[in-house]
């Protein structure tokens, strides 16, 4: 501000633009650094915030997972034949054996064999009728038609149903392939070939109904049921994947002559792996609040929250639910131990012991149910989750922190205005002073300098 007033200090000498910087930098210095480096922190602090948030929910997704009960719902299914058997969550579904005596088949039929894909296939017109599962499509046909017009009017009339396709079975022979979309035995195909009147005989050609085959074509696979023994139970079903046996399982035949033991039991390893990353995002959420609330005694190191009681009361009632007792057990009892440091670690093979020897207790010390007395209780994870859901929920005690640290920020920011235009104001006050200072000495500069010419020419006259 000074260094617009470039005359200041030629009249005194003293009161130079250079003494009015040199106090206006003390007063930033004492003023607005202290709050320049609060601001400083307080950034740090809404950056630490962001970690410490996303560690809380990422821990939230740990404690809400190991809470829900369907964790405990997941199966492992061990096959020994060929046959496919997936389980859903949850379905009620015990090992059993699995033994396939027929898989379901399509209705195959070929009828005779032509000379030409493109050349007429009749002698008049007709129509030819293809019955299955109770419906009837009827296939008109004229003098004109083709093999490859055949084929493709009954894709159009019977599409949904039956598949129609030309097979080359010899050089220069084409058959005509019918076939039924779906297996089972309701899936057969009637053939039939009328006049258009539907009275007599139809007109197409006779190598494509071959007299000497019984009803004219040849039936290349006739549709079944699959056959398959369920526990020994005989069973059958219309398709080879068979959906509605036991609600949540489906089974896939591949073989016929199969035989398969199907074991099912609980899925230990998802449960575990969702404790070991319970574990890891505890010990990343704990590690990263212990370095923002640290003091280090030899270096007056602090952490970005040293001393913030929020941040600390968020650290102690974390470590404190981890390290508790829950009734009458403590996560030390399926395997999960906090060290004298606070580091959370597992070891798999005492929680896998658990669930093999007693899976039902471990589902409710975590998620809650019913004990071996009959009473309700609540599990571990689930009061976890709830102390967590706390600081983490929408209007949650970290959104409130959040709240706090920007509105602390803006308050900072504006007292920071306010005192630069403070100071400001008083060194543009100041400079107008000094200016108008310097002009006062430069005038009494100048008639001091006319009186001691005066006395230096009297005293000259004397002598």
């Amino acid at each position: 501000m000074a260094g617009n007033i470039s005359s200041l200090g030629i009249g005194s000498g003293v009161l130079t633009a250079d003494v009015i910087d040199q106090l206006k930098s003390a007063d930033e210095s004492r003023i607005i650094k202290p709050i320049d480096n609060k601001i400083d922190l307080n950034s740090q602090k809404q950056k630490s915030y962001d970690l410490v948030s996303t560690y809380m929910n990422t821990l939230k997704g740990s404690t809400f997972a190991l809470s829900n009960d369907t964790l405990f719902d997941n199966k492992t299914v061990d096959v020994s034949g060929n046959a496919d058997v997936t389980i859903d969550p949850g379905a009620n579904v015990q090992s059993f054996t699995l033994e396939t005596t027929t898989l379901a088949k399509k209705d195959i039929t070929k009828l005779g064999a032509v000379d030409s894909r493109t050349a007429s296939i009749a002698s008049g017109t007709g129509v030819l009728n293809l019955e299955i599962n109770g419906t009837t499509y009827g296939i008109n046909y004229d003098d004109t038609t083709s093999l490859e017009d055949l084929a493709q009017s009954i894709t159009e009339a019977a599409g949904t149903s039956i598949d129609a396709s030309i097979l080359e079975t010899s050089n220069g022979k084409y058959s005509l392939v019918i076939s039924s979309k779906e297996t089972g035995a309701n899936q057969a195909i009637t053939i039939t070939d009328t006049d258009d009147g539907t009275n007599g005989t139809g007109s197409l050609d006779s190598a494509l109904f071959d007299d000497t085959v019984t009803d004219g074509y040849q039936k290349i696979q006739d549709s079944v049921d699959a056959v398959f023994k369920y526990n020994g139970i005989e069973t059958t079903r219309s398709s080879n994947t068979i959906d509605d046996l036991v609600l949540g399982m489906s089974i896939t035949l591949k073989e016929e002559g199969d035989f398969s033991n199907v074991t099912v039991s609980q899925d230990t390893g998802k449960i575990v792996d969702e404790v070991q990353l319970f574990v890891d995002n505890y010990n990343t959420l704990m590690q990263n609040l212990n370095d923002m609330t640290a003091y280090n005694k030899d270096t007056g190191a602090l952490g970005v929250f040293q001393g913030d009681s929020f941040v600390n009361g968020l650290k102690r009632d974390i470590s404190g639910i981890a390290t508790s007792r829950f009734g009458t057990s403590s996560l030390m009892d399926y395997g999960i131990d906090v060290d004298r440091y606070g580091v959370m670690s597992l070891d798999s093979s005492v929680l896998e012991n658990k669930l093999q020897s007693d899976p039902e207790s471990v589902k409710t010390f975590f998620s809650g149910g019913t004990d071996s007395s009959g009473n309700d209780v609540t599990g571990f994870f689930t009061n976890f989750d709830d102390n967590v859901k706390q600081y983490t929920g929408l209007g949650g005690l970290l959104t409130n922190f959040d709240s706090g640290l920007t509105k602390d920020a803006t308050n900072l920011a504006d007292s920071k205005t306010r005192a630069q235009a403070s100071i400001d104001s008083r060194y543009e006050i100041m400079t107008k002073r000094f200016t108008a200072y310097d002009a006062m000495i430069s005038r009494l500069n100048s008639s001091f300098s006319s009186l001691q010419m005066m006395i230096d020419s009297s005293a000259n006259a004397s002598s």
